[in-house]
């Protein structure tokens, strides 16, 4: 009697498997993005996709797949600078979804949710792609389904293509394909600041961003005197007198390792 093929996560467990090899295998950007929609339109129905790498603190978009240049324009316009899901993907170097970051009620009323409505979205996603101990880019995806949030099922296989697109991007980087940018490590990790509860960790990254108290407060979701707070902890701890002194010691210390 022939054996019934074993399932993963409610996928054959070869076909998964094949999904994942083809993104681990990609020998270029652009056939590792190619790979990456594939496998994120099987695995989690979303044909939406938007590979970056980090030069810096600054995504660049290296590939794109049914995604509106409109959306891309806002994208790379400044947006990122605000968009809570690539902050907590840099803070917290997992995967994350937009409804899942900002909360299910804040969702529909928040600059997220307003700016992928605008081109036709519901939920967004993404997740971190590694080199070594440095996050050196991002890969998003969002969906038209305003029925389908993001589940924490949809979630695990992002991470499984994450990983499986770290590997490719490692060996890219060994293989002297693409060059590592110097300044691509995670926002959240300058050495100093290891330490430091997640909250404070957290108002430090945007503060390293530019970002103002009542922006800070608004994504975060506190109020602007408790971020007020926050920044004065965190320039005592440091030994520094203002915001942009602030900054500029969190972002010399980052970790390049």
């Amino acid at each position: 009697m022939r054996a019934e093929p074993e399932h993963l996560d409610g996928l054959p467990e070869r076909q998964l498997a094949d999904r994942l090899m083809s993104i681990a295998e990609s020998c270029s950007v652009r056939a590792l993005g190619v790979a990456c929609c594939s496998a994120i339109t099987e695995l989690t129905g979303s044909p939406t996709v938007g590979l970056y790498l980090l030069d810096g603190l600054e995504p660049e978009l290296v590939y794109s797949r049914h995604v509106a240049e409109g959306l891309l324009d806002n994208y790379r316009d400044g947006f990122w600078k605000h968009d809570p899901v690539l902050d907590c993907i840099m803070t917290r170097g997992r995967a994350v979804d937009g409804e899942t970051v900002i909360g299910p009620l804040q969702w529909r009323h928040s600059p997220s949710f307003e700016m992928l409505h605008e081109w036709g979205f519901a939920y967004n996603m993404g997740g971190p792609l590694w080199c070594g101990q440095k996050i050196v880019g991002v890969l998003f995806t969002a969906t038209t389904d305003t029925n389908a949030p993001y589940t924490m099922r949809s979630r695990q296989r992002m991470e499984m293509l994450c990983r499986a697109g770290s590997l490719a991007l490692t060996n890219m980087t060994n293989a002297g394909a693409i060059v590592a940018h110097p300044a691509a490590t995670r926002v959240r990790e300058p050495a100093a600041t290891l330490s430091l509860p997640p909250r404070s960790a957290d108002v430090a990254i945007r503060v390293c961003r530019g970002q103002t108290n009542k922006e800070i407060a608004r994504e975060m979701g506190i109020s602007d005197q408790t971020v007020k707070e926050h920044v004065a902890n965190l320039c005592r701890r440091f030994g520094v007198h203002n915001r942009t002194e602030l900054a500029a010691c969190l972002l010399s210390t980052s970790v390049r390792q």
